[in-house]
């Protein structure tokens, strides 16, 4: 059985929709431009050179019409969820059953390629989703759940409610969507109508990973209307749905790092990430605690890479920097007009945009005790009104606060509030300063490794044992911001591609001197293999040249002479060995 899987003039699909006007320049900048322009006026952009006129048209409806805020916003509340009991139309049910039908080979299909396909009713309510699935409290997660109603009114401009609007095919990508928890999908909708024009129902797919393959998601979405619009027996077979489905040119989605397999992460910090996920999932407040440099901010973007929210808005405050009379203007934003300089159009605050992800509040202990009371109430209630405004919003937002400082005492000193305190430390997560942590030799070349690496150089660099062992003896006070520092200070800085203590900053080596390391450096150099009693013929050739140069006292000339080698030959077995010129194994690094 054959089934054309090309799209037909018949099925109203304008080629300008399809291929989004396939130029680099339009695909990368200009929707940006238009986003950024209007999020910046309040007002949709007259230049339809920046996004087609079918998102300019959309954006006015959302805008104007749907009075929708920009940002991560949905109007939820206003749009109740469909009563799942209540008996849905019998073209609705037909439907529903045919995609159940087909759930099997296509689930898998979809998820192999990173897509979800949702049916949705003719007034937007999702009836059924198939495919890839969303992390638990995602934005996504909510809207493809039986009920979610994808409507423009509701998620501003998106392939399945703009296709429920138009009644025609459509499709959306990135930023051309209304609302920016949108932005990092395509959405793409096709709609079900019957003989008189009246809307039965909307197919539509939900990707991350195919922005550039809208020819193909059409494609698909065709295939599925033409199944649900005839009574094809494809339904039913299961092989000819596998023949049918490797038409289809959808590539396989590519598969999100795993956190915990980063050779960076030790097993003891994999424990402290899996603790941190654990509580999200609770959404129980996380206040992490340490000294000043230890990585809190690089360990919040850990936890949320591997949590519920690694597809929701990250939106870190330092609470020691916001000026006093702006702390409720910073945290709930403002209506316009409700102040002297403020901006005519207003300005959503922290907790807003923060809606749905995380708000990463560092440096907690250095909070001023005004703002510890207004951000108390907003964390018991998770409603605020923006300064202006008459009208609470309600906002899903994970709470993780760090600090250097010892709370507890803060709190017995009267500088920070008890009820506050109790408020951040559902659970507590202590990061150990570098000098404690056991895998700190572990941390130190992984860091010079991925320093060399951002260079964008070619260069093999080689560090002498004696750096290496001031590296790993030295105690780091400022702790992993000093290593970071410390690091690119000597690489770029430094003499040539052969690091020693040369090019060390003064100020370090102040400190080692001070410390009296740079004598035991010397003594205490990388531990190299241990010798096993039969040696391979690499060992041999190793030892060779390390007592040709050690005996020669590094004349590279004498040395290549004495081993009946070109100098040529001898340079190369140095660097394959990480040799230096004493005959010293040195640490190689590569820009890999």
């Amino acid at each position: 059985m054959f089934i054309d899987l090309h799209i037909h003039q018949q099925d109203h699909l304008a080629q300008e929709s399809l291929l989004l006007r396939q130029t680099s320049e339009y695909q990368l900048f200009r929707p940006i431009q238009a986003w950024q322009w209007m999020t910046q006026t309040r007002s949709v952009p007259d230049q339809s050179d920046w996004v087609r006129l079918e998102v300019i048209e959309s954006w006015h409806r959302c805008l104007e019409d749907y009075r929708l805020p920009l940002g991560n916003y949905a109007m939820w509340d206003n749009c109740p969820i469909v009563n799942q009991t209540e008996k849905l139309d019998a073209p609705s049910q037909k439907i529903e059953a045919l995609i159940k039908q087909l759930d099997h080979n296509f689930h898998v299909f979809l998820e192999e390629a990173g897509v979800m396909m949702l049916l949705t009713a003719a007034d937007g309510s999702l009836l059924y989703s198939l495919g890839e699935r969303q992390p638990t409290g995602s934005f996504l997660s909510r809207a493809s759940t039986r009920g979610g109603n994808w409507l423009e009114a509701v998620l501003g401009n998106n392939g399945i409610g703009t296709a429920a609007e138009l009644k025609k095919p459509i499709a959306f990508q990135g930023m051309e969507h209304y609302l920016s928890v949108l932005h990092p999908y395509t959405t793409v909708g096709y709609p079900l109508l019957d003989d008189a024009g009246q809307l039965l129902a909307v197919i539509g797919l939900v990707s991350s990973h195919h922005q550039e393959s809208m020819k193909s998601l059409f494609a698909f979405l065709h295939l599925i209307c033409v199944l649900v619009n005839t009574d094809l027996p494809l339904a039913k077979n299961t092989l000819a749905q596998q023949r049918v489905l490797e038409q289809i040119p959808l590539k396989a989605a590519p598969k999100p790092p795993d956190t915990l397999a980063n050779p960076s992460v030790s097993e003891a910090l994999g424990g402290l990430i899996q603790k941190a996920v654990k509580l999200q999932q609770h959404k129980i407040p996380i206040l992490i605690t340490g000294e000043s440099g230890v990585g809190k901010d690089h360990f919040v973007m850990l936890i949320k890479n591997a949590g519920p929210r690694k597809n929701a808005p990250l939106i870190a405050i330092n609470c020691a920097s916001i000026p006093h009379d702006l702390i409720e203007s910073e945290l709930f934003g403002y209506e316009s007009g409700s102040f002297t300089g403020a901006k005519s159009t207003g300005k959503p605050g922290k907790f807003m945009l923060a809606d749905t992800g995380i708000l990463f509040l560092d440096e907690i202990g250095d909070m001023s005790f005004d703002l510890q009371s207004t951000l108390l109430r907003v964390l018991e209630t998770s409603e605020f009104t923006p300064v202006g405004g008459n009208k609470p919003i309600r906002v899903d937002v994970q709470v993780i606060a760090a600090t250097n400082v010892q709370l507890l005492e803060a709190v017995e000193a009267g500088r920070f509030r008890r009820d506050l305190y109790y408020r951040l430390n559902g659970a507590q997560i202590h990061l150990q300063p570098l000098r404690e942590r056991v895998d700190k030799r572990v941390i130190i070349h992984h860091i010079l490794q991925r320093e060399i690496n951002a260079m964008a150089s070619e260069t093999r660099f080689a560090i002498c044992p004696e750096v290496i062992s001031l590296f790993e003896l030295h105690p780091w006070p400022g702790n992993i911001r000093q290593l970071i520092n410390v690091i690119r200070a000597t690489l770029y800085t430094a003499s040539n591609w052969f690091i020693t203590t040369q090019d060390l900053p003064l100020d370090f080596i102040a400190e080692l001197k001070q410390q009296n390391l740079l004598d035991i450096a010397r003594f205490r150099l990388p531990a190299t293999q241990n010798n096993t009693q039969v040696m391979r013929l690499s060992d041999w050739e190793l030892h060779g040249i390390k007592t040709a140069l050690k005996n020669c006292d590094g004349n590279i000339s004498l040395t290549a002479k004495t081993l009946g080698i070109t100098r040529t030959t001898l340079y190369k077995k140095m660097e394959h060995f990480g040799l230096n010129r004493t005959g010293d194994e040195s640490w190689l690094y590569a820009a890999i």
